[in-house]
């Protein structure tokens, strides 16, 4: 089968994808920008040979772009058309789906309340956005979620004969686990995933852990860099702390290169998910972690089979429960890390579980669980 995916934001996802349909038969054809590019040299190293890339050129324009990937899908036949983020230019890539009839399409919604509902504004561009959603929702037949937590939230709001397919955002690859040990003399390393920013994490939770657990060994990683401009005011005061601490780490920089990351991620012990469970990101429509939109940590730890700390009133899925300590204050996280410095084994019983529990979203089980797009050969 020949397959086209898009994506120029959600590279970790993407990646995902492209492992999923890579059996070694399809021919796969990926649009995407310099910037994504790059990251995607890190993650498939030798094995980047095995896809066509078409990348955006410095100076084309995104429509340019878009026609380009259009013209492509519609000369070479592809069967397959997934485009993984759409977060600009919606009618465009509507009248795209439109014209290619002949063409399965599948769209990743990341953010499901955003498509379907509209508060009005003096604002031009807000209804030009919201036009173009109505229109890729209405011509569109097939959509994915990247948590099973989102499916029946989306089902509900579209017609029955429209699918809705679960790829999640990270699959587990066994011979790339690390874990490090935990010794009860250790330090803890706490890492925080993705972008800083506080309309999707609370990071006054996290300055908070770390001034109740000064008691503690405990060492915190911002592991993303700062959104703009929503990031500024945690910027100023992690600099302010770090002054004066040497137990918080972040980046100044405007990304965070995968290598980097996926280090990081390595060597720590556990991932604090302090998501804001009801929250707002585009155009004042209020979304709900869990259910209408999901946090990239849920792949992080999938990927990385980590233990991790969540709010308790954050909705994940079933299969994951049992890697998470959920909180309702930051005295709970407080009182579980002093369990570890007092219990190492505990610390190793959750690292078992998280890697049973990522155990159930290996390309094998992924695949099998979805055979309309992956059929056997």
């Amino acid at each position: 089968m020949r397959i086209a995916i898009f994506d120029t934001e959600h590279f970790e996802v993407s990646y995902t994808v492209i492992r999923l349909f890579d059996n070694g038969v399809n021919q796969i054809t990926v649009f995407t920008d310099a910037a994504t590019f790059r990251q995607f040299e890190y993650l498939f190293g030798k094995d980047l040979h095995r896809y066509q890339w078409v990348i955006q050129g410095a100076q084309e324009s995104k429509y340019r772009f878009l026609l380009t990937m259009y013209k492509q899908v519609r000369q070479q036949r592809m069967e397959l058309l997934y485009l993984n983020t759409i977060s600009n230019n919606f009618i465009v890539y509507a009248g795209i789906i439109a014209l290619l009839k002949k063409t399965r399409t599948i769209v990743t919604l990341h953010a499901i309340n955003n498509h379907f509902r509209f508060k009005p504004a003096l604002s031009f561009r807000r209804w030009v956005r919201h036009t173009g959603k109505r229109a890729l929702i209405a011509v569109t037949r097939e959509f994915n979620v990247i948590s099973g937590t989102m499916v029946s939230h989306l089902k509900n709001k579209l017609p029955a004969h429209k699918q809705v397919h679960n790829l999640p955002g990270a699959v587990f690859d066994q011979q790339q686990h690390v874990h490090p040990p935990l010794a009860i003399h250790d330090s803890i390393h706490i890492v925080v995933p993705g972008t800083v920013d506080p309309r999707r994490r609370n990071y006054d939770t996290v300055l908070e852990l770390l001034e109740q657990s000064r008691h503690l060994p405990v060492r915190i990683t911002l592991l993303g860099a700062f959104a703009q401009p929503y990031g500024n005011a945690i910027r100023s005061t992690c600099s302010r702390y770090a002054a004066t601490h040497n137990n918080l780490v972040f980046y100044n920089t405007a990304t965070v290169d995968q290598s980097e990351f996926d280090r990081v991620m390595q060597e720590a012990h556990l991932v604090l998910m302090p998501s804001v469970i009801d929250t707002v990101l585009v155009d004042d429509i209020p979304e709900t972690y869990g259910i209408s939109i999901c946090s990239g940590n849920v792949a992080d730890v999938i990927k990385h089979a980590k233990p991790f700390l969540a709010p308790a009133g954050l909705t994940l899925p079933g299969n994951l429960a049992g890697s998470a300590v959920t909180y309702n204050n930051v005295g709970d996280m407080v009182r579980f890390l002093e369990l570890l410095r007092q219990s190492p084994a505990r610390y190793g019983e959750l690292v078992q579980q998280a890697l049973n529990n990522s155990g159930h979203y290996t390309i094998e089980k992924v695949r099998a669980q979805h055979p309309t797009l992956f059929p056997l050969l």
